[in-house]
């Protein structure tokens, strides 16, 4: 196994500390269960910006301005070194399980060391050589805090895709799936109701969803992943994902936006069939008042340039991509009617997952299949020809 660390100059002489890198379990962060379970109904951390300067000097030997970022869940800082280097310190919400946490810093340890140049965040090590520090926040909690690197560009959430850009995203999240094939994490195999394949456990929340005939939609598909999409689901190719490939976590290089300089948020991170991962990126690019096709095919085709697909994934891609866009309608209704106060927030995407249902039933089926399939094909051959 591969393991090592960066020995950049870090820490007392004023830059950043190393980056561990590595594809050593034994050198993964704690991979047991941590303390609470209940993040939605807990607030983030209570840490001012004087706290985080104290962190970042105390547990990692780094001074710099402080200021802080917004966060739903953590507390989050970002650091302007004096020679012009930029980290995120960290501090995570107490109730998260520290083993998911753990989780996310071991694949980012992994892919370090396996793709170094995929643009994710990098772990930055303590002082004492290790992967996080705990500390105890005002109220008493147990807090993780980790000294990462920072991620500079434009959400493609608010940016402009340039022609090429949908391929770039594909062929990104192909890059990363195959750096994260040889990891495994306990956590990974935990359950999760975003993860695809577990769609027909999404039927109890279908009684907030308001629209009869959106529910009745939504109902049908249900009915066909239990006959016929779910059981095919456990012969195909799977491993831990990153499982939210979408545009809020996907960071490019400007508000006109040619090319992807970062991913963010493994929180999702789950293992299941690589093609649930690629329909999830592609659920969110079902665009414009025709809805066009090109850019799920520019992004399986840039996908395919990296990682080749077999029939059986293709065949049940817009399916796929259909259960993703039912999964947010059910989630998000079910989670509104809880969170009546939040229910604007939370409903963001919907109306955008009832367009992409509205899209991919008005296309034909069978034209559908064809044209990622040849998406795919032609990536594949390309991909073949540029090694020969």
């Amino acid at each position: 196994m591969q393991s090592q660390i960066n020995r950049a100059a870090g820490g007392e002489s004023g830059a950043l500390p190393p980056v561990l890198a590595t594809t050593d379990p034994a050198r993964a962060p704690d991979r047991t269960g941590g303390e609470g379970h209940s993040l939605l109904a807990s607030s983030g951390p209570r840490i001012s910006p004087g706290d985080a300067a104290d962190f970042a000097r105390q547990f990692y030997g780094v001074d710099g301005k402080v200021r802080m970022l917004s966060s739903e869940r953590d507390a989050n800082f970002h650091i302007q070194l004096p020679g012009g280097e930029q980290a995120l310190l960290k501090v995570s919400n107490s109730m998260e399980d520290r083993a998911e946490t753990g989780m996310q810093t071991a694949a980012l340890m992994h892919i370090a060391a396996v793709d170094p140049g995929l643009p994710v965040q990098r772990i930055h090590a303590a002082k004492d050589g290790s992967a996080w520090v705990l500390i105890d926040g005002p109220s008493g909690d147990r807090h993780i805090v980790r000294l990462m690197s920072y991620i500079e560009g434009t959400m493609l959430s608010v940016a402009e895709p340039l022609p090429g850009l949908h391929f770039e995203i594909g062929r990104t999240l192909a890059r990363l799936t195959r750096a994260l094939r040889g990891f495994f994490h306990p956590s990974s195999g935990r359950f999760l109701q975003w993860d695809i394949k577990h769609a027909g456990r999404l039927r109890p929340m279908l009684e907030a969803v308001d629209e009869p005939v959106l529910k009745e939609r939504v109902t049908r598909l249900l009915e066909r992943f239990d006959a016929e999409i779910g059981p095919r689901l456990p012969h195909l190719r799977a491993q831990t994902v990153h499982n939210d490939f979408n545009p809020h976590n996907i960071v490019v290089d400007g508000p006109r936006a040619a090319r992807v300089t970062g991913v963010i948020d493994f929180g999702d991170m789950v293992t299941t069939p690589n093609i649930c991962d690629l329909a999830i990126a592609c659920s969110y690019h079902l665009i414009g008042e025709t809805g066009s096709l090109q850019p799920v095919e520019d992004l399986v085709a840039g996908y395919a340039s990296v990682l080749s697909l077999e029939p059986e994934e293709l065949d049940l891609l817009p399916d796929l991509i259909r259960l993703r866009h039912a999964t947010t309608l059910a989630i998000t209704s079910w989670r509104a009617r809880k969170y009546p106060e939040n229910a604007a927030y939370i409903l963001r995407n919907a109306a955008a997952s009832r367009r992409g249902l509205e899209i991919l039933d008005s296309l034909d089926p069978s034209a559908t299949n064809d044209a990622l399939a040849r998406a795919a094909a032609r990536a594949t051959s390309t991909a073949s020809a540029g090694k020969n």
